[in-house]
């Protein structure tokens, strides 16, 4: 029996060996072995195949689906969400890249867009970034809106993220993990939002692009034949396109990209033989010395500032310097409780805690290769201390940690039948709450058509070259909707910038808002701190005296700067300047909502470092009944002086009723107390501290009171918005 078995095993010997030398001579032949097409053609064409990828189109459309409904609620409710017929973005940020694919199409895409910074400008990416490239070139294509292109494609783009996590998944666990973690990722709830119908921004994709380097480099790492410099090639590829995709920060793209590059190198890449190693590193290193050349050799200390400053930028949120935090006043980068997190990324503790074990399970069976997921998991981490910007990469990180737990659960069916039954009755029961609560919440536009209507009002009825002063949120929807100049946006609204921004706003002179917004729209930033290094580079100084002479006028301030030590001659026609882009100052129902945040800024006082937190509470549709006050959930006794609100009595000092030809005011007899004041023809209402009720917002906005020797109204359409235009002193 053992001679006959040997004999079996040398005649398969032989037939191999025989099999090995046919093929060897088809191929010196030139002739085609066709096994291999075969086996792909059999892959393609298998039952298999054809039911993972049914399933892969049935993930995608549900990933689109969540993402389009919103348009249902939106078309139902144009008054908050629709401009004459055109869905409006979710983002502030999104008018910036849609007001760059405008002049795209418009042909109008210049070096230096001076309508940002006003005077100085910003100057502008070449090429412009691929989101507003994309967006413009749908447009020319198609002849489609860009209002309409800004709302839906970004819902597109986002279902993008299924390609690397089904590569991921593929890779770590097979075809069960890739299609879990491709319906997980597509659902997660925070992802969802910043890829949804209106985001015309680059979060949309940076989750995409963030997974998809460190899939090329993995795939890189992992191969070991000459087609693993193709999937070095792509990763490059994918890191050029993220470069043009996330503009603003191309020192964090570079880092993110780099790091499962530096993996790959050094924990997986073994060359064949020392020459292959030679020529690949040779190529790396002429390939960086060649960036360096043109970058400069100083390139790595300056992504490494620029990673640390957006890292300060986003995380702190306490006065370090003279001039307040900013990231203080963003939403965006608050710190979200656990809760949140969990609430917005999975959608409940049971699905967050088994993605989390999941993850664990992949780091404990595969440790070395789990290195690739170091990026997204560091980035997913940021969003537990940092900011909630960062829940965005929670979404593969969780997708994948749910993806291989039910792929290990899967494959212990074999072993216990229950796990048949047990594996896919998860993803159901995590899955359906999840896209029904996708399903059920709508996210509304930021800004709504009433003030969009202002926008472009302003746009038809004032100068080409006139600066529309805003706060910095409605920074990018002006140039976009407007086509008029800015002094802030969303780039541009640092702790001290937003503080010049608010300093018209927050003053009682109206005098000091119309002098100091003519001032600042000839002179900038810039010019500011020119006057600081005139005095020295004392900003406490320079801040006061700034102030005092602008309040002042030329006459007063000739003196005042003689007790500086300046020149009138020269500091007078800069404080005061004939030549300026004509100004017009843009007041809106935002500024009730966001006065703690504005107030403080622009009543910044560097030397004490500090500024005040004012009480302003916007009520509308007051209606004046029996010398009462009525309105929904509020009644104010007009002879007693007694604010009823929410079952809540509030005592008030002063109660200012406006709309006739004078305000009608009544003073109080209670030792302490809030004001009111009310402009019946709107209905519209405000409880207020002392600190804001004299402010330039309140007096123009409010009471309707202004001085026509600086403001002039345009247009009032108290308490959507209100337009005036600015005139200041001059010599």
């Amino acid at each position: 029996m053992a001679k006959k078995r040997n004999k079996r095993l040398k005649s398969g010997k032989h037939a191999n060996e025989s099999k090995i030398e046919i093929s060897e001579s088809k191929a010196q032949s030139g002739a085609v072995d066709t096994s291999s097409f075969n086996g792909f053609f059999q892959r393609i064409f298998s039952y298999a195949t054809w039911k993972e990828a049914l399933a892969i189109i049935l993930i995608i459309i549900v990933g689109l689906v969540v993402r389009l409904e919103d348009l249902r609620d939106w078309e139902a409710n144009p008054n908050i969400a629709m401009y004459k017929g055109e869905p409006l973005l979710t983002t502030f940020d999104g008018y910036y890249y849609l007001s760059l694919s405008k002049d795209i199409v418009d042909g109008t895409y210049t070096k230096v867009d001076y309508n940002r910074d006003v005077p100085t400008g910003v100057k502008r990416r070449m090429p412009p970034p691929l989101l507003s490239t994309i967006g413009a070139y749908t447009s020319i294509l198609t002849g489609w809106s860009l209002n309409w292109i800004g709302a839906v494609l970004p819902a597109f783009l986002g279902l993008l993220l299924a390609i690397p996590l089904y590569g991921l998944g593929r890779f770590y666990g097979g075809p069960i993990m890739a299609l879990t973690a491709t319906l997980f990722g597509l659902l997660s709830h925070y992802y969802l939002y910043r890829s949804s119908v209106g985001w015309f921004d680059t979060d949309c994709m940076n989750v995409t692009w963030a997974t998809g380097v460190t899939y090329c480099f993995l795939l890189f790492a992992k191969t070991h034949s000459n087609k693993r410099y193709i999937y070095f090639i792509l990763g490059l590829t994918v890191y050029a396109l993220f470069l043009l995709w996330w503009d603003s920060t191309p020192a964090v793209t570079t880092v993110i990209s780099f790091v499962p590059f530096s993996v790959a190198l050094i924990f997986f890449y073994r060359s064949k033989t020392k020459r292959e190693l030679m020529i690949f590193l040779s190529v790396i290193g002429v390939g960086l010395l060649g960036i360096l050349f043109w970058q400069g050799f100083d390139l790595p200390i300056r992504i490494i500032k620029q990673v640390l400053g957006v890292y300060h930028y986003i995380t702190t949120k306490k006065v370090a310097g003279i001039w307040p935090e900013i990231g203080a006043t963003i939403s965006e980068q608050a710190i979200p409780s656990f809760n949140e997190v969990v609430l917005k990324t999975t959608g409940n503790k049971p699905a967050f805690f088994l993605s989390v074990a999941g993850l664990l399970w992949l780091f404990y069976k595969r440790p070395k290769d789990s290195l690739f997921l170091s990026v997204p998991i560091i980035l997913a981490a940021l969003s537990f201390f940092t900011a909630k910007r960062f829940l965005i990469f929670l979404a593969p990180v969780t997708a994948l940690g749910l993806g291989f737990l039910i792929c290990e659960l899967w494959r212990l069916k074999e072993k216990n039948v229950i796990m048949a039954l047990l594996a896919p009755a998860i993803v159901i029961l995590l899955a359906w709450p999840l896209f029904l609560k996708d399903m059920n919440k709508t996210f509304w536009p930021k800004e709504p058509p009433h003030l969009i209507d202002g926008f472009v009002y302003a746009g038809e009825h004032t100068p080409k070259d006139a600066i529309l002063w805003a706060w910095w949120d409605h920074g990018y929807p002006i140039v976009y909707w407007a086509r008029r100049g800015t002094v802030g946006d969303g780039t541009i609204h640092g702790g001290e910038r937003s503080s010049y921004n608010g300093i018209p706003l927050a003053t009682n002179s109206q005098r000091l808002a119309a002098n100091f917004m003519c001032f600042y729209a000839a002179n900038g930033f810039n010019g500011v701190h020119k006057f600081y290094s005139a005095l020295g580079g004392d900003i406490a100084r320079g801040q006061r005296l700034m102030k005092e002479i602008l309040a002042s006028g030329p006459d007063e301030a000739r003196e005042l700067l003689n007790n500086a030590g300046l020149s009138p001659e020269k500091w007078l026609t800069f404080f005061f300047p004939k030549k300026r882009r004509p100004v017009y100052l843009y007041l809106d129902w935002r500024l009730t909502v966001t006065s703690y945040w504005w107030f403080w800024l622009g009543s910044w006082d560097v030397m004490n470092r500090e500024g005040i937190h004012p009480v302003y509470r916007a009520f509308y549709n007051l209606k004046l009944r029996d010398n009462k006050i009525v309105g929904p959930a509020i009644m104010i006794d007009i002879d007693q002086g007694i604010l009823k609100y929410n079952e809540r009595n509030i005592l008030l000092k002063q109660l200012i009723i406006v709309g006739g030809k004078k305000p009608k005011k009544m003073v109080y007899s209670h030792k302490s107390g809030a004001d009111f004041e009310v402009f019946m023809p709107a209905g519209f209402g405000a409880l207020m501290d002392f600190n804001i009720a004299n402010s330039v917002f309140n007096t123009l906005f409010l009471r309707h009171t202004y001085d026509p020797k600086y403001f002039k109204p345009v247009r009032l359409m108290t308490p959507s918005h209100q337009i005036w235009e600015v005139q200041g002193d001059t010599l």
